[in-house]
């Protein structure tokens, strides 16, 4: 594989951007693109080489093949991605608001604000269920609130689409999540 892009390069018609953050699975960055689709998008990058978790590739492909067919205003739109061969990257939308994550500073909450929010994430997470889609990550930090109060569920990298094939559970042995949030079912090894 090839040394990836630095800023200011262009790979597969997206000139790369600033590192907006860092995980443990992967990269994200900001990019412009060629041709522009119309809104703000960002390059998810998987952590891939010695010492890297083995899990970032398989996230990587779960995510794809999920936010490929993923349609309405509760996930980013998806734009791209890059082939494993060359470069794995996923292109998607920069989803503009607040991650529910930055509200929990400012509590206690308003008991109105509570509800419009849960209100919010869970219309959210109806949406997706009715696509037949499990996100199987949410947690305060995978949750943008835009301007306009609607919840948008983003990392899609353990979700589950009950027509695609589960490649985590497939892959890996042990439950995968954010200990505070996941679920007991994750905990015994159920993705559904």
């Amino acid at each position: 594989m090839e040394a990836f892009p630095g800023t200011g390069e262009w790979l597969d018609g997206y000139q790369i951007g600033e590192r907006i953050h860092s995980g443990g699975m992967g990269l994200i960055l900001k990019v412009t693109p060629e041709v522009d689709p119309g809104f703000p998008v960002i390059m998810k990058v998987p952590r891939l080489g010695y010492g890297e978790p083995g899990e970032s590739i398989t996230s990587y492909e779960q995510e794809q093949m999920v936010m490929s067919v993923l349609q309405g205003p509760f996930s980013p739109r998806y734009v791209g991605a890059g082939g494993l061969a060359r470069q794995p990257y996923l292109v998607v939308e920069f989803v503009e608001g607040t991650a529910l994550s930055q509200w929990v500073p400012r509590a206690p909450l308003d008991p109105d604000e509570v509800a419009q929010l849960g209100a919010a994430l869970a219309t959210a997470l109806h949406g997706l269920h009715q696509q037949e889609v499990i996100h199987l990550d949410v947690k305060p930090s995978n949750v943008i609130i835009r301007p306009g109060g609607e919840a948008v569920l983003i990392d899609f990298g353990l979700a589950n689409h009950a027509h695609y094939p589960d490649l985590l559970a497939e892959e890996i042995q042990q439950p995968m999540g954010s200990a505070p949030y996941i679920s007991p079912e994750q905990v015994l090894g159920v993705r559904s």
